[in-house]
């Protein structure tokens, strides 16, 4: 009895587990069929990213000033990849890279579920042929070729254009819906940042075939697989003949600006700062070395001066003091003030001129600068009523172009200055300095363009743009720019027409401050400016549109640290006028 019972409990044991072993097989080959699949695909099946091509970017004159080239590069598979200490060390100095930052990019891809780590752009071809023959040592890398961004002229463009750089971790969060991958490289300033959506394109997604060791046999055709989609070209208004040629005449001086805007629509023809940094460096991945140069530099290379520097703009706010005096009966074209002597007492304290004039007029005192004379129109239109038309006319806030980096500017009012002295911490000298763009007040270069192309347009306040349109692979425009305006100023044609007149005799006429730009091929119209620098020489301005009777561009200088406007920036205005008109 005693031995049935052992066999019927052994015949149990054995009925148990053969209907474990039966629900098993049914579960693994049934219920989780699909399961198992995908995971005996995923290891026979490789899905690759496959980068789209960043759209061209072209001058007005139909040269390419940003496109792709292709660069090697070194990725790994990050569930593959399988390195010793001695192994990672041997491929840090292979790829020059440190150890830690390896192990980080890893890290950091698998805490985005990607597959795919790219390790080294821009490999030379020594270290890509190295790992290609000796793959068994690095086990999970890949090297592939990719697009990347170049910029053919370097430094040329670089404020306009911007620069691409690798997607940091918020970038990605914020574009990843969008199609975008941790190994992306992305716009990060200027025009490649504004047109981002339009240059980038969309990544697709193919398959590959491998064997058990991870070599890839063929591409397969798969459902998901995702065909990619290549950036569209952009055209710029930037004119590569007038960029080119304002470099050379920037040769001699070592910081500064220029612009040069289409007087009917705004367009930029050339937006050129100095000192500036070659956009290629950020390509393969900046040298910690070179950032920090760049980032400390005193002279800030990174700053586009002509959207983003801030400057007195000196004498050339004189145009708006003018403007401002006129629209609020303080002054006619005929009235007189206190002679000047060179200097005028204001509040016990003597605020000097840059010569000796006499006694003027309004016309005369603008021709010649006078400085005592705008202290006075300045006091008599007042601080606030100064400050009103100021903003009204385009200062103190961004002008809303198609680039990010725009400063604000300052225009100081009462509020201001009480907040920054007090309320008995200034007084009427503020008012005084204010009528000769001095004192707190800073604007940027392209403000003083958009004022100054307000001007030839009768006050309509148009917004310069830097892009013209977008088309795509068919020859299809998608985006075309139209010229934008935002209002008119407060000034009516008359009191417009005066001062342009005014601008016309400062530099035609005897005594004038801005003659070094009188040309005998381009009728010219200007101001000049001499901004004081506490620091070192004085910037040198000059703002101007040409030809007089039918304007076609305006253009504006400012030369750091040069001197005064009539004597350096003046010429170099003259030189571009006619360049400008030579080519038309």
């Amino acid at each position: 009895m005693a031995k049935e019972n052992k066999l019927l409990d052994i015949a149990v044991v054995l009925a148990l587990f053969l209907f474990v072993i039966a629900l098993t097989l049914l579960n693994l080959q049934i219920f989780k069929s699909g399961q198992y699949r995908a995971l005996s695909e995923e290891n026979c099946f490789k899905k690759e990213v496959v980068v789209s091509v960043r759209g061209n970017i072209l001058s007005s004159d139909n040269v390419t000033i940003a496109t792709s080239k292709r660069y090697f590069s070194l990725y790994g598979e990050v569930n593959e990849i399988n390195m010793d200490a001695e192994a990672i060390s041997n491929l840090s100095e292979l790829i020059a890279i440190p150890p830690d930052s390896i192990n980080r990019l890893i890290r950091v891809s698998k805490i985005y579920g990607e597959r795919d780590v790219l390790l080294k752009s821009n490999l030379d071809i020594s270290a890509v042929t190295f790992i290609e023959e000796n793959g068994g040592l690095y086990q999970g890398l890949s090297i592939k070729s990719h697009p990347r961004r170049f910029y053919p002229f370097d430094y040329l463009y670089s404020h306009a254009l911007g620069y691409v750089g690798n997607i940091t971790q918020s970038e990605y969060e914020k574009y990843k819906q969008s199609g975008y991958s941790i190994t992306d490289f992305i716009g990060k300033t200027g025009i490649e940042k504004y047109y981002e959506k339009y240059l980038k394109g969309k990544n697709g997604i193919k398959y590959l075939e491998t064997d058990a060791f991870g070599k890839v046999i063929r591409e397969i055709e798969k459902k998901n697989a995702v065909t990619k989609v290549n950036g569209e070209n952009v055209y710029a208004t930037l004119n590569h003949s007038m960029q080119s040629y304002i470099d050379t005449l920037m040769n001699d001086f070592e910081s500064g600006c220029v612009i040069l805007l289409d007087a009917k629509d705004g367009s930029v023809v050339s937006m050129y700062s100095k000192p500036s940094f070659d956009p290629n460096i950020f390509v393969y991945g900046v040298r910690r070395d070179m950032w920090e140069y760049l980032r400390r530099n005193p002279l800030s290379p990174f700053l586009n001066r002509c959207t983003d520097g801030v400057y007195p703009p000196g004498s050339t706010f004189k145009i708006l003091t003018s403007l401002a005096g006129l629209h609020a009966g303080a002054v006619d074209s005929s009235t007189y003030f206190q002679e000047c002597n060179g200097s005028i007492m204001i509040s016990n304290k003597v605020f000097r001129c840059w010569s000796t004039h006499a006694e003027l007029n309004l016309t005369e005192a603008f021709k010649q600068s006078c400085d005592v004379y705008f202290y006075q129109l300045g006091m008599k239109v007042g601080l606030d009523q100064l400050a009103r038309y100021a903003y009204m006319s385009g200062f103190g806030d961004s002008l809303g172009m198609d680039i990010l980096e725009e400063s604000k500017g300052l225009v100081p009012d009462t509020k201001y200055l009480n907040k920054k002295y007090g309320r008995d911490g200034w007084g009427i000298g503020q008012t005084a300095n204010l009528s000769i763009g001095q004192g707190d007040l800073l604007v940027t270069p392209m403000q003083m363009a958009a004022f100054i192309l307000s001007l030839v347009n009768d006050g309509e306040k148009i917004i310069p743009h830097l892009v013209d349109s977008v088309v795509d692979m068919h020859h299809e425009a998608l985006f075309i720019k139209k010229k934008k305006s935002a209002g008119k100023l407060l000034f009516s044609s008359e009191e417009i027409d005066y001062i342009k007149r005014c601008m016309f005799e400062a530099v035609n006429k005897e005594n004038g401050t801005g003659t070094g730009a009188k040309s005998e091929i381009c009728s010219m119209a200007g101001k000049t400016g001499t901004a004081e620098n506490s620091l070192q020489e004085p910037h040198a301005w000059f703002v101007s549109f040409f030809p007089y009777d039918n304007p076609r561009a305006v253009c504006v200088i400012v030369l750091e640290n040069s001197g005064h406007g009539g004597d350096i920036a003046a010429p170099m205005a003259k030189k571009i006028a006619e360049k400008y008109m030579e080519k038309k």
